[in-house]
């Protein structure tokens, strides 16, 4: 027994031995191998010829899906570029001054809508063909278009490009009422369809009553 050491006798001699894992530890561990090794090799997960065609098969339906949707949202101009000329479709597009100004109102000064809430929307409106009756189309001013008309509420578009010049003035003038729209010079006019005047007729009348409500506010 050496000196020093406070330990009992033979209590060195008997310390446990480190501890191996047992068979069971190890089935286990291999249990659990075998488990997610099963997860990713089940053969009952086949990728089978016909499940690849049904994959092909959604996706180009979605990929057609997608373009008839698309192309029905978008904006069609094909008859409107035929009827009012490509100077006044790019001014509708692209005008960097939208204005309008009351012609059957005692109040004649312009309305600049450039800033204006849903000038895209009204631009849109103007442009799209499936707005008009083309079979109205015609080649007379807005004055014959509602000679017999009760009432007349009459307004003028005027589209200007100041910086970009790259249209000389453009002017179109509508009847509210009735739906009819002209060029300017009255070479040439048709009708705005059913679904879209009054739509357009309110957007445009809320704009002038709030404009005259504040031209008046300033007096």
């Amino acid at each position: 027994m050496h000196a020093g050491l406070d330990c009992p006798a033979g209590s060195l001699s008997h310390a446990p031995p480190p501890r191996k894992p047992t068979p069971r530890t190890r089935d286990n561990f291999l249990e659990t191998e075998t488990t997610h090794a099963d997860k990713y090799n089940d053969p009952r997960a086949r990728i089978t010829r016909r499940g690849v065609l049904i994959g092909i098969a959604v996706v180009v339906l979605g990929v057609i899906g997608a373009y008839f949707s698309i192309t029905g949202r978008r904006t069609k101009i094909e008859k409107s570029t035929a009827f009012w000329g490509q100077e006044t479709i790019t001014a509708l597009q692209l005008g960097e001054r939208f204005e309008i100004i009351p012609i059957d109102s005692e109040r004649k000064e312009p309305i600049n809508l450039t800033a204006m809430p849903g000038l895209g929307l009204l631009r849109q409106a103007l442009l799209e063909d499936r707005n008009y009756e083309w079979d109205t189309q015609g080649n007379r001013p807005l004055s014959e278009r509602i000679a017999d008309s009760e009432t007349k509420e009459r307004i003028r578009f005027r589209l200007t490009d100041p910086n970009g010049k790259r249209f000389e003035k453009v002017e179109l003038d509508l009847d509210l009422d009735s739906g009819w729209i002209a060029a300017g010079d009255g070479s040439k006019s048709v009708r705005i369809n059913a679904h879209t005047r009054p739509k357009l007729k309110n957007f445009l009348s809320t704009v002038m009553h709030a404009e005259q409500k504040r031209y008046d506010f300033r007096e």
